[in-house]
C-alpha cells in the first residue's frame, strides 16, 4: 500500500540581474526603468515587462501566465526545500528558450498564475485544456500544469 501525497503547485520564473536586463530589453522597457527611482516602481516595470513578454510569446504554453508578485530570494534551493516540506511544489517556467532554469543561488522570483479564459459554453477553463481538447477539470482544485504532472 502506498500513501499518495498531493502538493499545491505554484509557478515561478527566476531571473538574476542579467536576466532582468535581457527582459527589459526584450520588452522595450529600458527607458522607463532608467526613469524610475523607487524599488516599487522598478518592481512594477519588471511585472509589466514580464507580462508583456508572456502575452507576446509565440509559445502557446506560456501565453496565459501573468505575474502575481515579485520576491527576492537569497537561497533558492533552501526556499524550494522549505516549500516542499509544507506540501507546496514550485514549478519553474521559462518565458523563452534562452532563459536558464535557475534552481540554486539567488535571484528575483516572479510568482505566476494562469489567467482564465471564458469558453463559448460558459465554463471557465484553462487555455491548455482548450488547445489540447482535454475536458476541463474542477478549476478550484487543479490547474493546467499541475494536472499534467507540473511539467511544461
Amino acid at each position: 500500500m502506498t500513501i499518495e501525497t498531493k502538493y499545491e503547485y505554484k509557478y515561478y520564473t527566476i531571473l538574476d540581474e542579467g536576466g532582468i536586463f535581457e527582459l527589459l530589453h526584450e520588452a522595450g522597457m529600458m527607458v522607463e526603468m532608467m526613469e524610475t527611482s523607487t524599488a516599487i516602481g522598478r518592481e512594477h516595470i519588471w511585472i509589466e515587462s514580464l507580462n508583456n513578454v508572456f502575452k507576446d510569446s509565440k509559445d502557446d504554453t506560456v501565453n496565459n501566465f501573468r505575474v502575481d508578485e515579485v520576491i527576492y530570494c537569497d537561497d533558492i534551493k533552501q526556499w524550494c526545500h522549505r516549500n516542499r516540506q509544507h506540501k507546496k511544489c514550485p514549478v519553474f517556467i521559462q518565458y523563452n528558450d534562452k532563459q536558464p532554469v535557475k534552481v540554486e543561488g539567488e535571484g528575483i522570483m516572479f510568482s505566476l498564475y494562469e489567467e482564465l479564459d471564458q469558453c463559448d459554453n460558459g465554463y471557465e477553463t484553462r487555455y491548455n485544456y482548450e488547445v489540447h481538447g482535454i475536458a476541463p477539470p474542477d478549476i478550484d482544485l487543479v490547474d493546467g500544469l499541475s494536472s499534467l504532472g507540473g511539467r511544461l
